[in-house]
């Protein structure tokens, strides 16, 4: 609502005469009406605009007016709160620590508008505030055989407000340059410059809380970070065959590169599959049950290289190599396993097959 006030003003028209060898002034008044209006807001026209209110839970409440206030008070879960704005404002953010995927509400209190007329609102907002974002990744944690080329996926529950904002919200350790690629504002792809290494140990971390991603509602990551490590592939292979003679070998770029006798379990101990190298060690002290139920305890085991649970490749004494002879090991002569051992890294494949 806007009141009007008029106000009615007299100007005078000045006319100039000249006599003879004077100057003659003479002021003639001629009163006319000029009509000045002057606009003044009332605090019965305050309104809240409805389709200004948003829910942020790592800002607040946004609310607008229809026209500027300079101050405003509200209640929120049993707290009262007061806000000054030294140059009145139509729009503001009322700072409430909200919490993702539950029911809030708040009351607008008191509103004082730009003239200084306190308006009591007593206005009840509610509202359910999403529940947090989350993401999926691909490659997923300690995942192996992780393409060197990508793409190395995001995917969010909820479309992504700030898109650009990706290339600083994630890191890459050892540090990987290339490029962000977005399917839609849900599925984020990255595809290095040049092929990574092989079998490298990557750290992919996800910056998480408010500072991170952000939904389109306000919604965020609940970990203060996300760190996805995995390996990427080898250009290596090692693959034991239960024939006879039982041999391991050991590819590179798919040409042999290491052949060796070996011994895997009696009564079929040694389980047939994909493995991957999960972890060296220069020797282990190994207890366990044999096949036949007798325990062994057999100290420094040397070049170790775990496979599947209490399964590994490493080196021991045997008089003969090349069938089943082990609790379920693939077994090799010391100086091969020793060899091996520097050949190969962490995240190798391993296929066991007859």
């Amino acid at each position: 609502m806007v009141r009007e006030m008029k106000r009615w003003h007299q100007w005078g028209l000045a006319v100039v005469g000249l006599g003879v060898g004077t100057l003659v002034l003479t002021l003639n008044w001629s009163p006319r009406l000029t009509e000045v209006t002057v606009q003044q807001a009332s605090a019965e026209s305050l309104q809240l605009v409805p389709k200004s209110v948003e829910w942020f839970a790592d800002k607040g409440v946004h609310l607008a007016f229809n026209e500027p206030v300079q101050s405003i008070s509200w209640q929120y879960d049993g707290t009262k709160y007061h806000a000054n704005f030294p140059n009145p404002e139509t729009s503001m953010w009322l700072p409430v620590p909200l919490k993702q995927g539950s029911a809030a509400s708040l009351n607008v209190q008191t509103v004082v508008t730009s003239t200084g007329t306190t308006l009591d609102m007593n206005k009840e907002l509610q509202a359910t505030l999403p529940t947090p974002l989350t993401v999926t990744t691909s490659p997923g944690p300690w995942q192996m055989n992780v393409t060197r080329s990508g793409p190395w996926t995001l995917r969010f529950s909820a479309p992504v407000r700030d898109r650009e904002a990706i290339d600083h919200e994630v890191q890459f350790q050892p540090a990987v340059s290339g490029t962000w690629q977005w399917i839609g504002r849900t599925i984020a792809e990255f595809f290095p410059s040049q092929r990574v290494r092989p079998t490298v140990l990557e750290r992919m971390t996800l910056l998480g809380g408010p500072e991170g991603p952000q939904g389109v509602a306000g919604q965020f990551l609940t970990q203060k970070s996300i760190v996805r490590p995995f390996y990427t592939a080898s250009n290596q292979k090692i693959v034991v065959r239960e024939g006879d003679p039982e041999t391991l070998t050991l590819y590179r770029d798919g040409k042999p590169i290491l052949v060796s006798k070996c011994n895997t379990g009696v009564d079929h101990a040694t389980p047939l599959g994909h493995f991957y190298v999960r972890n060296k060690f220069l020797w282990v002290n190994m207890i366990g049950t044999n096949p036949n139920g007798t325990h062994y305890n057999v100290p420094h085991v040397p070049w170790v290289m775990p496979i599947d649970g209490n399964i590994a490749i490493h080196g021991y004494p045997r008089a003969a190599y090349g069938f089943p002879q082990s609790a379920g090991c693939v077994e090799l002569p010391i100086p091969v396993a020793k060899k091996l051992w520097h050949m190969i890294h962490v995240g190798t494949p391993v296929t066991i097959k007859v």
